[in-house]
C-alpha cells in the first residue's frame, strides 16, 4: 500500500513539474518576443502614423490648419492671435504677419490663401511676443509662419 501511495504523490508532483516548465517556457518566450526592436519595417502596403497624419494635414484648408495653433481663433474668417479676454471684442482687426518659406508676404490672409496651396504646408508655426519681435512693428499683432515642402527652410 504504501508503494501506491508513493507513486501517486510522485505522479502529482511530475505533473506539477510539467506545468512549472510550461509556464516558465512561455513566460520566456514573453519575455523574448517583447523584448525585441519596437520600430519595425512596415510590411508592404502599410501605412505609418505619420504618413497617416501627413495625409489627413493635407485635406484640411488653411485656415483649419492655422486654427489649430494654441492662441488662434478665427474672427470675420481671418486667424486672429488672442492676447487677452477682451482681445476678440475689442473691435480692431489686426491680422498678424504672415511669413511663407521666410518671405513676409504680408498682413493679409486672403492673399496668403491664394498663393499657399493646403497639400503644399509641412509646417505651421504662431510666434509672438519675443518671439515674433524680430519681424519688427510689422510682427507686433504676431506672426504665422508657413513652410511649404517645395520651399526653402
Amino acid at each position: 500500500m504504501s508503494d501506491g501511495l508513493n507513486r501517486r504523490t510522485f505522479n502529482s508532483k511530475s505533473i506539477t513539474m510539467k506545468k512549472l516548465i510550461v509556464m516558465a517556457l512561455g513566460c520566456c518566450l514573453l519575455a523574448l518576443t517583447s523584448c525585441g526592436s519596437s520600430k519595425s519595417a512596415p510590411a508592404d502596403g502599410a501605412v505609418t502614423a505619420e504618413q497617416v497624419e501627413a495625409r489627413n494635414q493635407a485635406v484640411l484648408p488653411l485656415l483649419t490648419q492655422i486654427r489649430k495653433l494654441p492662441g488662434i481663433a478665427v474672427q470675420f474668417g481671418v486667424p486672429v492671435f488672442v492676447k487677452g479676454n477682451n482681445s476678440i471684442q475689442d473691435g480692431a482687426r489686426s491680422e498678424p504677419l504672415y511669413v511663407v518659406d521666410g518671405i513676409a508676404i504680408g498682413n493679409s490672409f486672403q492673399l496668403v490663401q491664394d498663393i499657399v496651396q493646403p497639400v503644399d504646408v509641412k509646417s505651421i508655426k504662431a510666434l509672438s511676443g519675443a518671439e515674433a519681435s524680430f519681424y519688427g512693428s510689422r510682427g507686433a499683432s504676431g506672426v504665422i509662419v508657413i513652410t511649404t515642402r517645395k520651399g526653402r527652410s
